[in-house]
């Protein structure tokens, strides 16, 4: 046991001279890239850092959410590798099931969480160039980062430093690096219950009984799309600037409000609402607005999708991005309510989206 502890300590030395180095030739490196750069998982570099600037927590996750209502406004991120997804807000009325499995938050932060997938939580501490940077940083079995919480100036200071002294963890756990999250299996064509797909799609009451339908006839999502082209789906090609730079313009000069979801095997975060300031840096296009920021690196996304699904409320549209390994990445709903239709402003964006492409 001790010869695996001292191990283990001079691995992370040797990681923190890799990473001192690797910061020293890129300064302004993002932790998820450096990572990836020096074959490491996020979690093991937040893991390096010492004394105050990094404290455990325990592994209450439903908790945790819930005690957030107290702090007042934070800034939320949730990401996967091609889009980051930021909300400035409060919590409200966060409540999980009886199993402790999932959670739900409506309102200004408005999220939805798997903790089947949650396995690690800290108290981050951190230089940046603005000054100290406080958060709450969660990840996955692989230590791969799933949701943070950041401070921010409206944030109350005296019920977050109570919320991390209520939930820290007594000593930072080991982790044994396992590699990376598996890619997703694609189901092949032929083994899809072709009949069972276009039948239940036909008599879909309700887009949140869309996961049951693919589940049932035994395919994945993408697929699906493929399997119902022309019907139901018609995927989008490239229009100058790009898919996503168009229907973020046509939203913004036609003030239609959206619903954009991004998320990862952890957690879905969704913003509601109109967009205004757009900008484009290099692959990646970015809505810099207050309360909300998008950042897509549009390069890593191969595919775009227009998707019709029926419901009891009519016909519910969406545009749906797709990464190379068939994982979806960014969703784009219209603003709309239970029990009412959607907007027709919404569906003549998505149609001038569709006749320029």
């Amino acid at each position: 046991m001790q010869q695996t502890i001292e191990a283990a300590k001079a691995g992370d030395q040797n990681l923190a001279g890799r990473w001192q180095a690797l910061q020293e030739t890129q300064p302004h490196l993002r932790i998820r890239t450096a990572a990836d750069q020096l074959g490491v998982s996020e979690m093991e570099l937040v893991r390096l850092r010492g004394g105050e600037a990094l404290v455990p927590l325990e592994g209450r996750f439903p908790e945790i959410l819930k005690a957030l209502e107290q702090v007042g406004p934070v800034m939320v991120l949730a990401r996967n590798n091609e889009v980051v997804h930021e909300v400035t807000g409060a919590f409200r009325d966060f409540t999980s099931g009886k199993s402790g499995l999932m959670g739900l938050a409506v309102g200004d932060i408005d999220i939805r969480v798997f903790f089947k997938h949650w396995a690690w939580g800290y108290r981050v501490r951190e230089q940046v160039r603005s000054g100290l940077r406080e958060s709450l940083q969660f990840f996955d079995g692989y230590g791969a980062a799933i949701h943070k919480i950041y401070r921010v100036a409206e944030t109350d200071d005296v019920a977050w430093d109570q919320l991390v002294e209520r939930f820290a963890a007594s000593q930072l756990a080991p982790f044994k690096p396992c590699g990376k999250r598996p890619d997703p299996v694609r189901v092949a064509a032929g083994s899809v219950d072709i009949k069972e797909l276009r039948d239940g799609w036909q008599e879909l009451k309700d887009v949140h009984h869309f996961n049951a339908l693919l589940k049932r006839a035994g395919t994945d999502r993408l697929t699906a799309l493929e399997l119902l082209r022309g019907e139901w789906a018609t995927e989008l090609q490239r229009t100058d600037g790009g898919v996503l730079d168009t229907l973020l313009a046509l939203l913004r000069d036609n003030q239609c409000p959206g619903m954009f979801f991004v998320g990862n095997p952890g957690i879905v975060q969704i913003y509601t609402g109109q967009v205004s300031n757009l900008r484009r840096t290099g692959p990646w296009m970015n809505v810099l607005d207050p309360g909300f920021n998008l950042h897509a690196n549009t390069e890593l996304v191969k595919r775009w999708w227009l998707v019709r699904r029926p419901s009891s409320d009519g016909i519910i549209t969406s545009v749906e991005a797709f990464n190379a390994r068939g994982e979806l990445v960014l969703t784009v709903f219209g603003e709309r309510k239970p029990g009412l239709p959607e907007s027709e402003l919404w569906r003549e964006q998505v149609a001038t989206l569709e006749a320029l492409s």
